[in-house]
């Protein structure tokens, strides 16, 4: 994020270290990186589309507002929380305008809230709360669930090139996965369950998933910098807890009993930071849904560090529509995790 500074306190006359101190991880620093164009305005630089999305990729603009915020908070400081609202979708070919205003500079907690704009129509609004960190305080978590470990999964990338050799996989289908590997996703994923292509084709009905997520490349040191891309990684598949409820994926077949996806978009997202992180370093998504239905689906996801320490907690709600095929009863959950 080259001339973005992701802490700026107004009254320290100390220069601030650049975000992107010893990365080399050039996607993420284009996706996150901002412009600062007025005291408290910025400007996006970069806004990407993924593939069949109606706007630009929601995980952008709540990293990219964070980034806006962080940058006029005291160093003191770090993001607890955030609260955002996305309110119309992104065009990717206009800039998009963060407005951040300074709610709130306490002693141990401050406030801001960031407003997106584009064309004079506000997009976005998030509210991020900061805290003088406390870490000797007491504390206690939801244990790590066991899955496989990531050295003993294939990447995305490696599922994906494994589909397009797959001699029974329509062509069709091989150049719309080819189309995926050529898009400029910053991150890494790992599965823990879904690896063939015959489970993404016909998933089975559940309420939960799991993968391993690290942005690639090495990132600087500033936890700031972390919390940012954790914030644009976030958005990534959570949504998508959804659909499996009901045995249905974005891959799957036209035909059978599942219902097809007919549209999907974040309607808000939340954040919980519990403790310093790396983004550069493998972390676990747990993701769960406990409701759908209205055309609404919502989402709880945890975030661990590989050791086991819940990192960020994560809620978000969105509009799913599914189109059903058959009648089938409403999937359950045994036991409330969330």
């Amino acid at each position: 994020m080259s001339n973005t500074h992701l802490t700026v306190d107004p009254n320290s006359t100390t220069p601030h270290p650049d975000a992107d101190g010893t990365t080399n991880n050039t996607i993420i620093e284009t996706m996150l990186d901002l412009e600062e164009i007025d005291k408290d305005l910025y400007r996006s630089k970069k806004l990407w589309v993924p593939m069949g999305a109606r706007g630009v990729f929601g995980g952008n603009v709540v990293g990219q507002a964070l980034v806006a915020a962080t940058n006029t908070v005291s160093t003191d400081f770090s993001v607890h929380s955030l609260h955002s609202y996305f309110l119309l979708p992104g065009d990717h070919t206009t800039p998009i305008l963060y407005h951040v205003e300074r709610v709130r500079d306490g002693k141990s907690y401050c406030t801001r809230t960031v407003t997106a704009k584009q064309r004079g129509k506000n997009i976005f609004v998030c509210t991020a709360s900061y805290q003088v960190p406390r870490p000797g305080a007491p504390s206690h978590q939801y244990p790590m669930p066991n899955v496989p470990h990531h050295s003993t999964l294939p990447s995305q990338e490696e599922l994906i090139h494994a589909m397009i050799e797959n001699p029974k996989l329509p062509e069709n289908l091989k150049d719309f996965l080819r189309l995926r590997l050529d898009e400029p996703v910053a991150l890494e994923f790992k599965d823990t369950k879904r690896h063939t292509f015959k489970e993404l084709m016909n998933p089975e009905v559940r309420t939960d998933q799991s993968f391993w997520i690290r942005c690639k490349g090495q990132l600087g040191d500033a936890l700031a910098l972390h919390q940012c891309v954790v914030a644009y990684g976030s958005d990534h598949n959570l949504l998508n807890t959804v659909p499996l409820a009901h045995g249905s994926s974005w891959f799957s077949r036209r035909s059978g009993p599942s219902p097809k996806i007919t549209m999907m978009a974040s309607l808000d997202h939340s954040m919980w930071f519990h403790c310093p992180f790396r983004a550069d370093e493998w972390l676990l998504y747990v993701c769960e849904t406990p409701r759908s239905g209205c055309d609404r689906g919502l989402t709880f996801g945890r975030i661990y560090k590989e050791d086991g320490t819940l990192a960020i907690s994560v809620a978000q709600e969105g509009v799913v529509r599914l189109q059903p095929k058959t009648p089938a009863p409403a999937a359950t959950v045994e036991t409330p995790k969330l």
